[in-house]
């Protein structure tokens, strides 16, 4: 049986129970998705957005699901930690992909709302049908229809007009299981008219099993607004995961994305950012530390599709042992969006000779007034400079740690938020002296 077709008769099987623990706006997409399945199949490496990471191969192994949406049995809240220190964060969790309740102790400020997808359905059934699967019903990607396909629940973010949210939003997912699991998660965020606000995703797994996990992440970026995505990935060996971000950026407003990889076996980010409106701003930053037997991939459309908007991608890999990584960037500009500025950037540092990246920036432009620049570098440490910090009396080991944090501390700099700025150097140091060790749930706490 190949993969797909294990997935679509589970869906035949048990249609009536996935429509049972979701909600209309959920259940009225999964025929489309089913058909959709059976006819392009899940992508393996003959596929060009696929070329580096197999997924027919990653979703063959047969998974465990909760198609019947039981809770942990133990309170996240109480056994997990996951905190950056001096952001009072606003902390939501889902284990597996079980949304889970909040804190009692939470409070929002006014005009901010994080709810469960259905239950922001029962609330306001319009907003859902308004913005779920609209971003991501623009992609032919095969693994976000198999999301769409078997999601049943998620978080929603809303923020409102005009609201500056100063404490970031941290949603904390985490995989436990006593046998391999599979989990698929949706996530809608909408930011009003001139409202600001930061939304912190960290990513983790308790025990031993092997995990499957994928992610929709959709993001509404209205006139004036600005929004900022991080990710941070501390999973392990037998975890693989698949996150697919994709935005709408209007008028005026700014999204950055940032994704940071501490820890996981196999990794795949899909992103499709859409400017739609002139002046929309889009950034978008990724920071990997790779380590043996880890792959790592990036797949990124920057859609200009209005006039006067700007992009800047920046991506910087540090690849040791036999790690992997794929870095596929791709700016559009479309017919008529002139005055565009792009720059595109992808920069590897293979620590070890063991290690391979591949790279692929791209530029498709059917306007003529526009500034759009991409490139890309592979190499390995620098011996001059690795020679000058030993004449110093550097030690070797620690002079290629230096080396390796510098290279990817030019991404590290350009998050705004100074704390989490700070934490997350922190931890990439950490990382690099084989001292991000594990424990039970998040690394941040350390």
């Amino acid at each position: 049986m190949t993969a797909v077709k294990q997935y679509l008769q589970l869906y035949d099987q048990h249609r009536e129970m996935l429509d049972k623990h979701s909600c209309a706006p959920m259940n009225a997409r999964r025929a489309h998705a089913a058909a959709w399945l059976e006819e392009h199949g899940l992508p393996d490496t003959r596929t060009e957005q696929y070329k580096y990471t197999d997924a027919n191969a990653a979703f063959a192994p047969d998974y465990g699901l909760n198609l019947r949406r039981v809770l942990p049995a133990k309170n996240p809240y109480e056994t997990f930690r996951c905190h950056v220190p001096n952001l009072s964060t606003l902390v939501y969790y889902v284990v597996n992909d079980v949304v889970c309740p909040p804190s009692a102790t939470l409070r929002l400020p006014d005009g901010v709302r994080v709810l469960p997808l259905c239950e922001m359905v029962r609330e306001n059934a319009d907003f859902i049908d308004e913005y779920y699967h609209r971003a991501a019903a623009q992609s032919t990607d095969d693994v976000t229809a198999l999301n769409t396909l078997l999601a049943q629940d998620g978080w929603v973010v809303h923020i409102s007009k005009g609201v500056h949210l100063d404490s970031p939003i941290q949603i904390v997912s985490v995989m436990e299981g006593r046998a391999d699991l599979m989990a698929n998660r949706r996530i809608l965020v909408v930011a009003e008219p001139e409202s600001d606000a930061t939304v912190l995703f960290c990513h983790h797994v308790s025990g031993t099993c092997r995990y499957l996990t994928t992610e929709v992440v959709e993001a509404y970026v209205h006139p004036g607004a600005k929004l900022r995505l991080y990710g941070v990935e501390e999973t392990g060996a037998g975890s693989q995961h698949f996150c697919q971000t994709y935005a709408e950026v209007m008028q005026g407003a700014r999204l950055e994305t940032g994704n940071i990889h501490l820890h996981g076996e196999m990794v795949r980010h899909t992103s499709h950012i859409r400017l739609l409106q002139p002046e929309a701003d889009a950034r978008m930053l990724a920071a990997v530390v790779a380590g043996d037997g880890e792959h790592v991939d990036h797949h990124v459309l920057v859609e200009h599709a209005a006039e006067q908007c700007t992009s800047d991608m920046l991506h910087k890999y540090v690849l040791t042992g036999k790690s992997v990584s794929a870095f596929a960037g791709k700016v559009l500009v479309q017919k008529g969006a002139q005055h565009t500025v792009s720059q595109q950037t992808n920069a590897n540092l293979c620590a070890s000779p063991e290690a391979r990246a591949y790279s692929q920036p791209m530029l498709e432009i059917y306007a003529d007034d526009v500034k759009c620049n991409h490139g890309s570098t592979t190499g390995k440490l620098d011996e001059t400079a690795l020679f000058y910090m030993r004449q110093r009396g550097i030690a070797e080991d620690e002079a290629r740690l230096l080396l390796q944090h510098a290279f990817v501390n030019d991404v590290l700099q350009r998050i705004e938020l100074t704390p989490l700025r700070e934490r997350l150097a922190h931890l990439v140091e950490l990382r690099f002296r084989g001292e991000l060790g594990k424990c039970r749930g998040c690394m941040l706490c350390k």
